[in-house]
């Protein structure tokens, strides 16, 4: 039952702090069993707004849900393809990985083939960049890169051209995939055959 007209206690307001930046307005009023309106009324009363933008940071799930992806794929990026992220305990000692909206858009340029920018709404993450509108125009005209499975043939070669001493980068320009897809897989392999 959600509490009408009750006082904040002091920790009802300590939980509202660890919270911040953490989870969304709506998880929030519901583990404080009050309405969003009122979450809200007392974060302006505290001198902040909405949770995102008292912040500037964002979970792993808002971040994909603004760019409508898994949230597995933010995790992706953020464990190997170098997107900057923060970890912060919360009460209750749950971890969520934070990323800042601005280092975001500062990687998303320099990754635009991981991201279909036509999938992400107007003002979803605020500040956009300048560059943004133009990616989104250009998205139909690029494929963005799905996970391709590797064939056993594509293994067989890159074990033969490691061995032959060909680094990664040549080998992932003749297998058409990227160099990390390629040190992945070939650390997979090392780790299976020994």
């Amino acid at each position: 039952m959600i509490k009408m007209g009750q006082k904040w206690t002091e920790e009802d307001v300590y939980f509202l702090q660890k919270r911040i930046g953490g989870s969304s307005l709506s998880a929030i009023a519901k583990k404080l069993n009050r309405s969003e309106t009122a979450v809200s009324l007392k974060l302006k009363k505290m001198g902040l707004r909405n949770t995102k933008k008292a912040t500037g940071l964002l979970t792993a799930s808002e971040l994909a849900e603004a760019l409508n992806v898994d949230r597995k794929t933010v995790h992706n990026w953020i464990q190997f393809h170098g997107l900057e992220a923060t970890s912060r305990i919360t009460c209750y000692e749950r971890k969520f990985v934070l990323v800042d909206v601005h280092s975001f858009w500062e990687w998303a340029k320099q990754n635009q083939e991981k991201i279909d920018f036509r999938l992400i709404e107007k003002h979803a993450l605020p500040p956009e960049p300048e560059w943004l509108d133009e990616a989104r125009k250009t998205a139909t005209e690029k494929k963005i890169k799905k996970y391709k499975h590797w064939t056993t043939k594509e293994i067989e070669l890159l074990l033969k051209w490691r061995r032959e001493g060909f680094n990664f980068n040549d080998i992932a320009e003749k297998l058409n995939r990227s160099r990390v897809s390629v040190e992945r897989r070939y650390a997979r392999c090392k780790l299976h055959f020994e």
